[in-house]
């Protein structure tokens, strides 16, 4: 257990789609120890995805919240606010939800605090305006590791859970989010998109849409969309896939020839009350907007394997094949 202390900053900025579009987003970046001089450079330069905050159960966490405003939009004067979606044990003041606790404006820090007693993986979005803050990009993901790899018998070692059945070799984050173009291009315009017109054009991972997912993470190609969905690994080892989804949409995903182990709901272990295996084998994920879902696959022969979205539209980018919610899977002869 330990103390972490963190500054993000909220502001705007701009992503590249595949196609050649480039679209305008709301969203973090990360200021933590920057001098008080050069916060306000990084106005404009919000990632997709937010910045990843990993802590362990335990920890307490002091993250301070700067609200640097829209350099694209200097008339939108947003409040924001960051809330750890589906966090079990938060008061109201620090839970981000401006009607019950204190959103920032523009100018303003504000500091939460945290100190998260369930390890599993989440994730945290800005809870102001939700739907149009959410859709623009103000979203980023969000680990808790459980207390079992501090323990000196298992130095090295890496658990989803407190629970030796859990252990992994690598792990990769598919968070899965969607875009509907329209209202991106209306608020950098300042126009009104009317949200029950809603339909998306692309879908993504961590931020990026097929071929961009394999590519580096911080290519300097995509300076706002730092994550890569690219994974590789050798036969047989376990690796853990921290789903989430924070997008309007439900998604199906799939991998080709690997099955899944679903092992966790919602940062909860699939455990019965008697601590009975309640993990399932599925040929698919399932994700719902706002849920996450921890599962295990195991690295077969060597080869280069798919994984996509099971809703063939939702591999396109704007209608073209392929692109949108695939990525690849890389594994090597040991």
């Amino acid at each position: 257990m330990g103390v972490v202390k963190k500054r993000y900053g909220a502001t705007d900025g701009w992503i590249n789609m595949p196609d050649g579009t480039v679209h305008y987003i709301f969203g973090f970046c990360d200021i933590t120890d920057v001098p008080e001089n050069e916060v306000f450079s990084y106005r404009g330069k919000a990632t997709l995805l937010a910045p990843l905050l990993d802590v362990y159960e335990g920890d307490e966490i002091y993250l301070t919240l700067t609200n640097l405003g829209f350099p694209q939009r200097p008339d939108l004067d947003d409040t924001h606010t960051i809330h750890w979606h589906g966090f079990p044990n938060q008061i109201s003041l620090w839970d981000g939800v401006p009607e019950a606790s204190i959103s920032v404006p523009v100018g303003r820090n504000f500091e939460y605090y945290y100190e998260p007693l369930d390890p599993g993986t989440y994730m945290y979005h800005c809870h102001f305006e939700p739907v149009e803050h959410i859709q623009m990009g103000m979203v980023g993901p969000l680990i808790v590791r459980p207390l079992i790899e501090k323990d000196p018998d298992y130095t090295g070692r890496k658990f989803a859970y407190n629970d030796i059945s859990t252990e992994y070799d690598r792990e990769a984050i598919i968070f899965v989010t969607e875009m509907d173009a329209r209202p991106h291009h209306l608020v950098a315009n300042v126009q009104v998109f009317d949200w029950t017109d809603y339909c998306p054009q692309y879908w993504m991972i961590n931020g990026r849409a097929y071929p961009d997912t394999v590519k580096p993470p911080n290519d300097p190609s995509f300076p706002s969309q730092p994550y890569s969905a690219y994974i590789e690994g050798f036969t047989d080892e376990k690796v853990l896939l921290r789903f989430v989804n924070l997008g309007f949409e439900n998604h199906s995903i799939q991998i080709t020839g690997i099955p899944f182990k679903v092992i966790g709901l919602d940062a909860k272990q699939l455990k019965g009350l008697n601590g009975e295996d309640l993990s399932q084998w599925r040929n698919a994920v399932y994700v719902a907007p706002g849920q996450t879902v921890d599962a295990m696959i195991t690295l077969p022969d060597a080869g280069k394997y798919i994984l996509y979205n099971r809703s063939l539209q939702r591999n396109t980018n704007n209608g073209i094949p392929s692109g949108g919610m695939m990525t690849e899977i890389n594994v090597l002869e040991v």
